[in-house]
């Protein structure tokens, strides 16, 4: 056999000598092993895989040309290395324990053990491997062949795989947590897939659903027909739109549904996704507020018919300009122009060359239109007299009632910039009311001149009989005459006292048909108004005993631009209501200030006595209206002082109004222009 042996190395010696790397030292090995080396070397020079033949000692006797490509040496550098060279530094020590324990009972390991093993090439590159490992006897010894594997592209393809499942994982995590009902079905609609949204919407348990057809199931009510879907979807790839479901229960369900129609590469259809929210409670909230607008539509509009049906002009305006919300029929026929929607009341005016003006035909200034005074003061205004000139020159006598109005559902609508720069603020309402009193001031006009013609008449015989009772009285007291008994003295003091109430009433009555007439004409001049308060004041503590008359302001002199006279009358008129009506006495206060920003002078009378009814405040500056608390209580007046005061203020360009609450007493405000260069220099000296 050694024969035998021997010859076989002799025939195949040259072939040997001619490899780059002998497999062993001829010394060491018998001719039997050398050929069993020859035929193994011969196997593994043909297989596909990277081998290696390691001995029992752990030195590399063997690498096919694959191996070496792998690791990047040559055949003659990795013969008679040991194995741990081709593994990475950190390997190494540990592999040699590992390796001793295998040969010690050496066995076959295949690919794909699990092992999470790495080999090192030599240029250092480190690379994932996988090994299958198998002993073999050559003669009394055993070597180890070791299959080498470069991994690197299958953990790479390993590695996409998790990462894909991971994404997988997530994703149905994700449909899962949404709130959404989101299902997959195939093309003939059987359901695939069906999330914890849709169990939550419809009711039914994904193993109950799994396999059954979605139209049947969920007895799907289409906005047109299912055949239209289908056809989109196989057109476009997608459709939205809305459904009505009916849930496990037996209710409604309207959802909004999107659907995409899932295609595989060859292009068939394989399944569509469908997700579908639940808008139901959207829909009935829409619809609830479709029929309150349907209601607030028709509740306006016969709002507007009642509106239209008043000979009243009656309109409401918002903002600080004065826009238009709405009107009725009436006000352009007050206006004489249509009043467009959202159109500042200036720009309006200017528009169609409509002007506000007093009695005497000046313009009042915008701040003073009864309209204004609601909206940027919040100020109650009746029967306020205005002229409305019409774009024909027409003028119309109006009485305006302005009240502001207060609503938690109405704010002010502002441009987007004032919307990011200011905060969200309620918006000043009115409700403004014109009646036109032209009827009213013809027959006023007829009872003014009966009026003016009776009182002219009476101041002769007046005049006459005030003559003759005080020279009566003067003349009996420097003893011409018989001494008159004290019944008799009495009695023409009485009549004195009449005489005097009559002569005042002909006055006023006079002064109410001049004022009617516009034939009163201001004598203006610059009057100190502090001192014109004082003697007003001053004349009313002689006679008001029972009262405590007081007069506060911190200035010593207020110059104004007035007619000194009427001004007296109606300083005079106001403090003689305030004593006149605080019949138990009690304190009377006149204050008296500057308002630089509004250059004004502002007058305040304030008495703490029975005060005006709420329900009558609206008329008290009518002509002969007086409160009815004052006529229960005897309080004797024409009801012509108030109507008198405010006619002459506003002619002055000044405000009258008031604050009062019936028992607790009444404040009257008044405003005059305050004296400046310009109104001294422009007044006539008469």
């Amino acid at each position: 056999m050694n024969q035998d042996r021997h010859a076989h190395h002799q025939q195949h010696g040259d072939r040997y000598a001619a490899e780059a790397t002998p497999f062993i030292e001829e010394k060491e090995m018998s001719a039997l092993e050398c050929t069993t080396m020859a035929t193994l070397r011969d196997l593994l020079r043909l297989s596909p895989d990277a081998l290696i033949v390691v001995s029992h000692e752990g030195s590399i006797v063997f690498a096919n040309k694959q191996m070496v490509a792998l690791f990047g040496y040559r055949q003659e550098e990795l013969i008679g290395q040991p194995l741990e060279c081709l593994l990475p530094e950190r390997f190494r020590t540990a592999h040699v324990a590992h390796r001793t324990t295998y040969t010690a009972a050496p066995r076959m390991r295949s690919m794909g053990a699990g092992l999470n093993l790495f080999g090192k090439r030599k240029d250092g590159s480190e690379f994932p491997v996988d090994i299958s490992l198998r002993p073999v006897l050559v003669g009394d010894t055993v070597h180890v062949i070791g299959a080498i594997r470069d991994m690197t592209i299958q953990r790479l393809l390993e590695q996409e795989r998790l990462q894909q499942a991971e994404r997988l994982r997530m994703q149905a995590d994700l449909i899962n947590l949404s709130r959404d009902a989101i299902l997959v079905r195939d093309p003939i609609s059987r359901i695939l897939s069906w999330n914890h949204g849709a169990e939550e919407l419809y009711g039914w348990t994904a193993q109950e659903v799994l396999g059954r057809i979605t139209h049947t199931l969920l007895k799907t009510r289409f906005s047109g027909s299912q055949a239209t879907i289908d056809a989109q979807l196989e057109r476009e790839g997608r459709w939205e739109g809305e459904l009505h479901h009916i849930h496990r229960d037996g209710h409604v369900v309207i959802v909004e549904s999107r659907q995409v129609l899932i295609r595989n590469p060859q292009g068939s259809a394989t399944a569509i996704l469908e997700i579908n929210r639940d808008i139901t409670e959207r829909r009935q909230v829409e619809q609830a507020q479709s029929r309150i607008h349907a209601t607030t539509i028709s509740q306006r509009t016969f709002l507007q018919q009642i509106l239209d049906s008043l000979p009243s002009s009656i309109y409401v305006v918002h903002g600080k300009d004065a826009r238009l919300v709405l009107a009725n029929r009436a006000a352009a026929t007050i206006w004489g122009a249509v009043w467009p929607l959202e159109q500042p009341m200036q720009t309006f005016l200017e528009t169609h060359t409509i002007a506000i003006v007093d009695q005497q035909g000046q313009q009042f200034p915008s701040e003073a239109w009864a309209t204004m005074r609601a909206l940027l003061h919040g100020e109650t205004v009746f029967q306020h007299q205005e002229f409305i000139r019409q774009p024909t020159g027409k003028s119309l006598p109006i009485l305006v009632n302005a009240v502001p109005l207060t609503s938690a559902y109405w704010h002010s609508v502002e441009t987007p910039e004032t919307q990011e720069n200011q905060p969200h603020e309620q918006e000043p309402l009115a409700l403004v009311v014109h009646q036109d009193v032209s009827a009213l001031k013809e027959t006023e006009y007829l009872k003014d001149e009966f009026i003016g013609i009776a009182a002219h008449e009476l101041r002769t015989p007046l005049a006459i009989l005030k003559t003759s009772v005080s020279s009566m009285i003067v003349q009996t007291a420097r003893g011409h005459g018989p001494q008159l008994a004290d019944w008799q003295q009495e009695m023409l003091q009485d009549i004195e006292y009449a005489t005097d109430r009559l002569t005042d009433l002909t006055e006023d009555l006079l002064d109410v048909t001049r004022l009617q007439a516009g034939q009163i004409v201001l004598q203006r001049a610059p009057t100190n108004m502090i001192s014109l308060a004082q003697r007003v004041v001053e004349r009313f503590r002689q006679t008001a005993t029972r009262h405590h008359l007081e007069l506060r302001t911190e200035h010593t002199t207020l110059e104004a631009p007035i007619d000194p006279r009427r001004i007296e009358q109606v300083l005079t008129n106001l403090l003689s209501n305030a004593i006149k009506y605080s019949p138990q006495g009690g304190p009377v206060t006149v204050q008296l200030e500057a308002n630089i920003a509004a250059q004004s002078v502002d007058v305040r009378v304030q008495d703490a006595g029975i005060g005006i009814p709420q329900q009558q405040q609206a008329q008290i500056f009518g002509r002969f209206m007086r409160a009815d608390n004052a006529k229960a209580a005897g309080i004797t007046g024409t009801g012509l002082g108030l109507y008198l005061c405010r006619t002459l203020i506003e002619q002055h360009g000044g405000r009258l109004w008031f604050e009062s609450k019936e028992g607790k007493g009444t404040t009257f405000f008044l405003t005059l222009p305050l004296a400046t260069p310009d109104t001294t220099d422009t007044i006539s000296y008469r």
